[in-house]
């Protein structure tokens, strides 16, 4: 009986000891207003000086392209993912632009495409703010937004498109990432998670002689710190926390990869994205043309040449959805 009493004892102290550590501070982000610029060209180039002065890697920074000086029918604003770069999205986004010939602009994450340090560093309360002050520039490319993003970037877009409904036009998720599959994302969730990481698996998380001789490692943090997983936990926290997929009343395409059990996305909750889904199908105010397209053929990145997926159907299923959506665009 004292056993029992004594077993008991330590599991609920252990168990209030998890409530009171788990996110015992909430992660917190407000929008500071930005100044914004009369003209887009003046605020890309002034991006592109920033990443200049970041040191950012060829190919890594900020990418605009017009198919107007002006305002084209609609405009493409692509978000990157956790530690990648344009190149998650070039090879689908570059085509549907050019298909649809609307302005397209690929932003650079604070953080991303620079060095270790810099990711580790940059709490995602900064990429949020740049995130959507790049939105609300890129309203000047085009009379109506198509927002895309990809994994973390697809959580971005899908805050975002919560909080200006009325902006976005088009929302296309490939791979949203709402959630781990790894156990030990979940570890962040806890004040000491991040610490308690590093004790088992130690600060850097390194890349294969394999990996880092793959072209794509130019474009990828394919070595990362892994206390730059707090800062993504932090965002899918503060994210989720404020009931986005309740808000979102824009049409939505979204991608994901599932073959069966075995192959499927490894580095994003499928069951997390199909969930989010479901609860954006019953929030009241869903467009009907919203639409969840499985992929057999894919991995967590969907969009870009360096990763095989059947990127054929997924231009298809894109154009196919905008024109439903937008059919001024021809």
């Amino acid at each position: 009986m004292k056993t029992l009493k004594w077993i008991l004892g330590i599991s609920g102290a252990f168990a209030l000891f998890l409530v009171i550590t788990f996110y015992s501070e909430v992660p917190k982000y407000e929008y500071q207003p930005a100044q914004l610029h009369s003209d887009f060209d003046t605020y890309y180039k002034e991006k592109l000086q920033i990443s200049l002065s970041k040191k950012a890697r060829p190919g890594n920074e900020e990418k605009l392209v017009r198919y107007s000086p002006g305002k084209t029918e609609a405009a493409i604003l692509y978000i990157h993912g956790f530690g990648a770069s344009r190149a998650e999205g070039e090879e689908v986004t570059d085509k549907l632009a050019k298909d649809l010939k609307t302005n397209l602009y690929y932003l650079r994450l604070p953080g991303h495409g620079t060095n270790l340090e810099d990711h580790r560093d940059t709490r995602f309360d900064q990429i949020l703010q740049d995130a959507e002050t790049s939105f609300l520039e890129t309203e000047k490319l085009g009379k109506k937004t198509i927002l895309i993003g990809t994994s973390m970037g697809g959580l971005i877009a899908t805050y975002l498109a919560a909080k200006y409904p009325e902006k976005v036009q088009v929302l296309i998720l490939a791979s949203p990432f709402y959630d781990f599959t790894n156990p030990f994302g979940g570890l962040y969730q806890f004040s000491w998670g991040k610490e308690f990481a590093h004790l088992l698996l130690g600060k850097i998380r390194k890349s294969t002689e394999e990996q880092r001789k793959d072209p794509s490692s130019a474009f990828w943090y394919r070595d990362q710190y892994l206390a730059a997983v707090q800062n993504v936990s932090d965002m899918r926290e503060f994210v989720l926390n404020s009931d986005p997929f309740s808000q979102i009343t824009s049409p939505v395409l979204m991608f994901y990869y599932y073959k069966n059990d075995q192959e499927q996305d490894k580095s994003a909750s499928v069951k997390s994205m199909l969930n989010a889904f479901d609860k954006i199908q019953k929030n009241g105010k869903a467009n009907p043309l919203n639409k969840a397209v499985r992929l057999e053929i894919g991995d967590h990145v969907l969009f870009s040449k360096y990763m095989v997926s059947d990127k054929e159907r997924i231009l298809k299923e894109s154009e196919d959805f905008i024109r439903k959506v937008l059919p001024e665009i021809k």
